[in-house]
Order: C-alpha cells, then structure tokens, then sequence
C-alpha cells in the first residue's frame, strides 16, 4: 500500500445498474468486490449497528461562533459527508481487528470555516474496522448467491438512518414517514417535498448532500508532460474554438476542474512559493491526467514534500507554504493506544468543484468543450508569456481582454454554490492515521459507537 495511488472521479447514475460492483460496496456482504471509494451521497457504513450517536458530527467552530455572536442555535453546522475509501491493513499491522477498514470524511460546508486559523475543528475522519470474522458479513463472501443475507444493513440492528444524510436518525416525523438525524434535516426535507409538490418520485435532495461519484484508483504517474505547452501558438485555431464564440452552441457540457481554474486565475502562474510550484507540477503529468485526481493515497511514509526528492514524494503534497503542520509537533498519536499517527491520503482541493457543482445549482457548473478548455488553457499561457520581462509575444487586438472576461465569467459560475451560506473550500485536507489501526476500547468514546476518530489537517484554500 506504499506506492502513492490516485483516486479519479468517475460519476454515475443512481442505483440504476446493480450488476456494477461498486454500488455495492458495504451495502453488499460480496466484501471481495469492495475497492477504492467514493465521493458524496451518504456513508456507506460498515459496522451497519454501533453507528456514530444523532449530533456527534457538528462543526465545532460553527458552534462556538454561534455561542459567541449570541446566535439562537448553539449547535454547530451538521458536517457534511464528503469521501470514503476501502483500506484494509491487517496484514501491514499485524491487526486481525483491521481485516475490513474503512475511513470517512465528513467537512463543514460553511464558507466562514475554511479560512478559520482552527479549519481542523471542522473536520471530522473517522476510522471503521472489522475482524473476518464478525457479526455483519460472511467469513467466505463466495457462499452468498442471493439476497438472503442482510446482517450487513443497518434496519436488521434496528438502528434507523436519516433519509437525507444517511447518519444515525432517533427521530421519526409521523406527517413525512421518514426518519431524521435532527430537526435541520427534517425542514429541509418538507421543504424539498414542497417544492416536489408532494410528489416523492420529484423529491430533490441534492441541495442538501453531495452528488454520489465512484473513485478509481489508479497509479500517480511519475513523468512530467504538459499538452498545453507548446512554442508555436496559433491564435487564430484559439480564436475559433467554440468557448470564445457566444457558448451559446449545442457541445456537451464538461466541468472545468478546480485546477484548471487556478491555473486561469493566477493562483498557479507567476507565484513565487515553491510548494504552489510544486503542487502544480505534480497534477499536471501524464498529459492532464491528473487532473481529474480527488484523492492521493499513500499510507505511513515519513516523506515530506517539503523535505525530499519532489519526484519520489509521498507523502502530502501541499498546496501552499502556508498553514501547514510541523509533522513532529502538530500531528497528535493516536488517542486511543498512543501509537503514532502518519500520512494515509489526503482530499485533493480538485473534489471541491465535483461537490460544490452538485448541490442544486445547475449553472455553477461550466459549459465548456474539451475543445473550449485546451484553447482558454492555451490563451492563459500565451497572456502569461506576453508579459514576462523580454518576451517579444505581441497579442492580436482584444486578445486578452477576452481571456480575462472568460475566465471571470468561469471562476464566478464555477464558485457559486446551491446554498448561499454553504460553499466547501479546502486548499487540501491531509489525513493521518493510527498506524496500528487500533481497535480502542469500547468505552473510548461511546458517542461513536463502534468507530474511531482519526487527524486531519485542513489547508487553507489559495487566495
């Protein structure tokens, strides 16, 4: 598990074709099936019976501003469920207890928290492990041919999940029929079933949660290619690309990535910090490739990307100088057996444009051909050349007014969001692990039934 992975996004419909294993995942007891992980939708948990207690995944940060500015709610923001991944490390410890191992990410979406000095408050990891042998799945997976088993679902513990979030839900509203985690979740539901018309098959929840997406692993490639470099520009093929007529044609959409944008705001270009420098380096291999990267994993190295070879770095890779940890001081062991925590994987700030596009507000996602992409990237270059000290490049008559009131046109479509209040940003978020993926004891933390908390470091977003 130690040579770094990349997790790319790749969506899909909802629950429409049941022969795709990923559907599956813990909801499944074909545990051999199970890889990878997924973005949005709700926990996939799997211990289905000692889920985490109604109310234990607040923000903390949101709660104390609350407290402070006298604000009737004293409760914090409920997190939102943003990624899981299937890792199991029985074998790397030495741990029966971690045969089945998975960790979930939960994250406040308020806008306020993302730039806050304590962003880590907002953040929740928590670890879910199992032995083979346990009460939820089969010892043999092979032997389950059809649907009898269903010790793997949480309604045969008699434990209830809210209809919206998927986490524990002690309520049940007697007008809507449906189980709750509080009262947030049950208004937002009416309200969703409202504008529904009271037709359930209409009912949209996609305000509410994150757009539900596979993440396949494959392996980060190590060369370093950029198909938007190149010496000879030709200004009239950029000119004639359909993202610099009206858009107003009939291509397919295709959501401009989150580093695509940097790239065009100048969040990446002209700066001097090494490690911004070095982080789009990184993504930009492989032809683009990487791009498209939610999630880079590579579990308990000592590898710094500050301190080591940049090229054979695993460990995370920071999108700024800023606001990073001491790796010695900052990161906490493990409060549970005192063992070391180290880097596993990290959230890619990449998945904040696929989750922020799918909370209900079409238009946030931008209408762009790959033709369109390739010839704005390429604008952006030529506009960055022109104004370096020396470079003779003279643009035709409007040329970079254009680029610039297309690339404000992208960055502002791209960064709204479906909730006013709620727009997720992270530069990165880096999380380190007990690296003996320990069981800890049942009376640790009984508000988290039977999972564990583990440490994550929440990188402020470039600004």
């Amino acid at each position: 598990m130690n040579s770094t992975k990349t997790l790319q996004l790749c969506s899909y419909p909802h629950f429409s074709d049941l022969t795709f294993s990923f559907y599956y995942r813990h909801n499944s007891p074909k545990w051999s099936e199970w890889d990878g992980g997924k973005i949005g939708g709700a926990p996939s948990w799997i211990n289905p019976k000692d889920i985490p207690q109604s109310g234990s995944l607040r923000c903390n940060i949101c709660k104390k501003r609350n407290v402070e500015e006298g604000n009737e709610n004293k409760e914090g923001t409920i997190l939102r469920f943003i990624t899981q991944i299937y890792s199991p490390a029985d074998s790397e410890t030495g741990n029966d207890d971690a045969f089945h191992r998975s960790l979930y990410v939960f994250c406040c979406p308020h806008p306020l928290c993302s730039s806050s000095e304590n962003a880590n408050d907002s953040v929740v990891v928590l670890r879910g492990q199992l032995p083979k042998e346990n009460a939820f799945y089969p010892n043999n997976c092979e032997t389950v041919v059809d649907d009898s088993w269903k010790k793997h679902k949480s309604e045969e513990w008699n434990v209830n999940l809210c209809i919206i979030c998927g986490q524990r839900a002690p309520g049940k509203c007697p007008i809507a029929q449906q189980w709750f985690c509080c009262k947030d979740h049950q208004r937002d539901y009416h309200k969703a079933l409202k504008k529904a018309k009271d037709t359930i098959q209409e009912l949209d929840l996609k305000p509410f949660i994150y757009k539900e997406s596979e993440l396949v692993v494959e392996e980060e490639p190590t060369e370093d290619k950029d198909e938007y470099s190149n010496d000879e520009k030709d200004f009239d093929e950029i000119n004639k690309a359909s993202l610099f007529a009206d858009g107003e044609g009939d291509e397919s959409d295709e959501l401009l990535e989150q580093c695509d944008l940097n790239d065009m705001t100048g969040a990446g270009a002209g700066t001097s910090d090494p490690i911004t420098l070095e982080f789009y380096t990184r993504i930009g291999r492989a032809n683009g490739d990487v791009k498209s990267q939610c999630l880079r994993y590579c579990r308990w190295t000592n590898e710094d990307s500050e301190d080591s070879d940049p090229e054979h770095s695993s460990g995370p890779l920071w999108i700024s100088s800023e606001h990073r940890p001491n790796l010695e001081i900052d990161i906490p062991p493990c409060q549970y057996c005192g063992a070391d925590r180290m880097f596993e994987f990290q959230v890619m700030p990449q998945m904040v444009t696929f989750l922020n596009s799918s909370t209900g507000n079409e238009d946030a996602e931008g209408s762009m051909t790959e033709e369109g992409k390739r010839a704005l990237l390429a604008a952006t270059d030529i506009v960055d050349q022109s104004k370096e000290e020396g470079n003779e490049i003279e643009l035709p008559e409007g040329f970079q007014e254009r680029q610039e009131e297309l690339v404000d046109k992208f960055k502002a479509a791209l960064l709204q969001d479906g909730k006013k209040d709620e727009a997720l940003d992270f530069g990165t978020i880096a999380i380190f692990s007990c690296t003996a993926s320990c069981k800890g004891h049942d009376n640790d933390d009984d508000i988290l039934g039977g999972y564990r908390k583990e440490f994550a470091w929440r990188q402020k977003p470039l600004e």
